[in-house]
């Protein structure tokens, strides 16, 4: 039986009243062998709580801007729109996943969401916040790297993906700041901005700050992401199922 994945949704503008998410992640998890199935934003602390008895494995998608209150800091200038239901859902999911051990994959706002519901803290934004910062918000196509990252040597990331220098797409302003306890970097972008963490207590959780959803039918590595997540949730499941 194919492990279900809860995939993470936000809303389309301040303006929207809906529940949405971009079939790049669903097909990435679907090919990988995986059952995705997308969690809308409910309001009831109860109904988030069957999310997690549902799912074998968390992914947490890309987004808007994280309320800054969730890791202790004022609004800075230059922060974006924030999605006060997702935000909600998002930490609460995430730290009851933590605590059962359900894998989870974050990706762009998701690396965010994992490092803060775990205790860390964020760059509001990366250009007015840290020094000599390359540019992460590309122009290029999603499918298309622009620029190198390098994977830490002994990292899971590394066992992974199989290679220590790869082209990445990035689509962000904001970033790990304070690596959230239990968690450590496992890739940085060439000025040193964090761009993957993975716990070192946890089976599986990993967060990246690019978007391998849209890369991964011409990248192996980046499918490799999808297709260990996946079987860490398959693993994950029959364990439950004992």
């Amino acid at each position: 039986m194919q492990p279900i994945i809860g995939i993470t949704c936000g809303t389309s503008d301040e303006n929207t009243n809906d529940s949405r998410i971009l079939n790049d992640y669903i097909f990435a998890i679907e090919n990988a062998g995986g059952t995705p199935i997308v969690l809308p934003l409910v309001q009831k602390e109860s109904s988030f709580l069957e999310y997690i008895n549902i799912i074998d494995g968390l992914l947490l998608s890309g987004g808007v801007d994280l309320d800054p209150s969730y890791f202790g800091e004022e609004p800075h200038p230059a922060l974006g729109r924030v999605d006060v239901a997702r935000d909600k859902i998002e930490i609460f999911l995430s730290a009851k996943a933590l605590s059962a051990d359900i894998p989870i994959f974050g990706i762009c706002r998701g690396i965010q969401t994992l490092n803060v519901s775990a205790g860390g803290t964020l760059y509001q934004d990366i250009s007015s916040q840290f020094s000599n910062a390359i540019k992460h918000r590309q122009s290029a196509p999603g499918s298309h790297g622009t620029h190198s990252i390098e994977v830490r040597i002994g990292s899971k990331l590394l066992d992974i993906m199989g290679l220590s220098d790869i082209m990445v797409n990035t689509f962000h302003h904001q970033a790990v700041k304070d690596v959230a306890p239990d968690f450590v970097i496992s890739a940085t972008a060439r000025d040193g901005v964090i761009e993957a963490i993975e716990s070192i207590k946890h089976s599986y959780a990993i967060g990246v700050q690019f978007h391998p959803e849209r890369m991964w039918e011409n990248s192996p590595p980046m499918f490799a992401l999808f297709k260990s997540f996946v079987d860490a949730a398959k693993a994950y499941s029959q364990k439950k199922t004992i």
